[in-house]
């Protein structure tokens, strides 16, 4: 590879910090430096330094880096009951092709035959996959495909200045997108993957559709339409064995940088308001606890919370 990535131990400081990762490396021809920081469910920041050549990006047309470009940011709004969306700053994107469709009646025979097809369960565990298609929608899939959109217009910004610096913001994002955006994004730039930054908006478009037609929510996908000029019907095995489709599923096959146990931890409930009931009782948990464990917790979330609570537990 021309692009080696150092990946940095994950750390997580403090009773409410989330696990962190960082990213770098460089291009041997060309010397672009790349660097990555994420921090779970909270932000992840991209940098580039330098204009990039064909060996790190192959979509470089070789002419040379202008002027650095402003640092960037995107966050996930939805200002006056307006349909959620991804709003930046410092960068000009149209509306996604993915998302902002209202929803359509289901095509329960299109769903089940993607759902056999192009399911990306054998790549989770089953205590993971349980969580996911509990709580995957066709919206957590315009969460993935309109975040693609903004990488890639940040990406051409690269290939016309000298440095370049995205902080994509995910405190409000819903919680299971945000995690997955943090987990395959990490593991993107793991030492062993080695992925360049120009490939990060097809894979989060691509998850977005795979664990659609996994969940059984494909007649719904926007991304997929999109994909394919139409809704879709009958599953599309050329297309799912397409390479960026099997790279996708590679991605997520292995193990994460980060600790998976808060990777993918979901939102506690509510507590319920006083008079109206105790409020759940959450047992202790150990610092960087394996997904497995995480996962079977919040399955049992349901039976603890109907416990009665114990000052001072």
């Amino acid at each position: 590879m021309a692009m080696t990535y150092r990946t940095a131990v994950a750390q997580r400081t403090g009773p409410r910090r989330r696990p962190t990762a960082r990213f770098a490396g460089r291009c041997t021809p060309c010397g672009t430096e790349y660097a990555a920081e994420i921090v779970s469910r909270e932000y992840v920041v991209l940098q580039v330094a330098g204009g990039t050549c064909p060996t790190c990006n192959p979509t470089q047309d070789g002419g040379t880096a202008g002027e650095a470009t402003p640092p960037l940011e995107v966050w996930w709004d939805a200002p006056n009951g307006e349909t959620p969306r991804w709003k930046t700053s410092g960068l000009t994107v149209g509306e996604p092709a993915t998302g902002g469709e209202r929803p359509r009646a289901r095509d329960a025979a299109v769903d089940a035959e993607w759902q056999g097809a192009g399911s990306p369960k054998d790549s989770f565990s089953q205590l993971e996959w349980d969580v996911i298609a509990a709580a995957w929608r066709p919206e957590s899939c315009d969460v993935f495909g309109s975040l693609a959109a903004v990488i890639k217009k940040f990406w051409s910004a690269v290939q016309s200045g000298s440095t370049a610096e995205l902080v994509i913001r995910l405190a409000h994002v819903p919680a299971l997108a945000a995690a997955l955006v943090s987990d395959l994004l990490a593991r993107c730039f793991d030492a062993e993957a080695g992925q360049h930054f120009h490939t990060l908006d097809g894979l989060l478009q691509r998850l977005g559709i795979l664990l659609c037609a996994g969940t059984g929510r494909i007649s719904g996908c926007g991304a997929l339409r999109a994909e394919l000029g139409r809704a879709p019907a009958a599953a599309d095995r050329v297309l799912l064995d397409r390479p960026d489709f099997v790279r996708v599923r590679t991605q997520i096959a292995g193990a994460s940088p980060l600790p998976m146990g808060d990777a993918l931890e979901l939102s506690a409930p509510e507590p319920l308001p006083s008079g109206r009931g105790p409020a759940p009782v959450e047992p202790p948990r150990e610092l960087d606890n394996p997904l497995s464990r995480e996962l079977e917790r919040l399955a049992r979330r349901g039976e603890l919370s109907r416990a009665p609570a114990v000052f001072g537990s």
